[in-house]
């Protein structure tokens, strides 16, 4: 039995070895979200780093500075 992604979505990634559309994929999440992707046409397998949905919401904080008064 051959090994297949288990979720299967719809993307716009198109394989970049025979150019076929509609490839099959599934996100995984290590140190970052990866996208796997196998192309059904000619069985090519490749990853991606896709940006981190959560990133995008992440606030910026850094310590205050030096000699700065704070509130008490």
């Amino acid at each position: 039995m051959k090994a297949s992604l288990s979720l299967v979505t719809r993307t716009s990634t198109r394989c970049g070895v025979c150019g076929f559309s509609e490839v099959r994929t599934d996100e995984v999440v290590d140190r970052g979200l990866l996208l796997l992707a196998e192309c059904p046409r000619c069985k090519h397998r490749w990853t991606e780093s896709l940006p981190s949905p959560s990133a995008a919401g992440l606030a910026v904080v850094r310590p205050p500075l030096e000699g700065a008064a704070t509130a008490a």
